[in-house]
């Protein structure tokens, strides 16, 4: 949510810093999860992980984008690059939220067996 206030306000060249602090927490949150998992149901793992690995290949789309959108910072296509860098970076955010539901409704299944 940040990035879609920042970016818009600072240089191309401050767009990887911002990228850095989104894997930064992402890391974070993936690490959380994995500790999670012992806890989790064994047949709620699969959901997990399928939401972790669309957070990867989302964090790969966002850093394509951002770089697409620097290297284009120069020329007038840089408001749609910066436009495309933050529909991943948006895409991202709600499959975080997607990952976290999965958590919770494995928490609840957990707590419900």
């Amino acid at each position: 949510m940040a990035m879609t206030k920042e970016a818009p306000l600072v240089s191309a060249e401050s767009y990887l810093d911002m990228v850095k602090k989104i894997g930064s927490e992402l890391r974070g949150l993936l690490a959380h999860v994995d500790e999670l998992m012992p806890q989790l149901p064994a047949d709620s793992h699969k959901p997990v992980e399928m939401a972790q690995k669309v957070l990867s290949t989302d964090m790969a789309s966002l850093i394509s984008a951002m770089r697409l959108a620097q290297h284009n910072s120069q020329t007038p296509l840089l408001a749609d690059y910066r436009k495309s860098m933050l529909k991943s970076a948006h895409a991202l955010a709600m499959d975080s939220k997607n990952l976290l539901d999965a958590v919770d409704t494995a928490r609840v299944k957990a707590g419900a067996l």
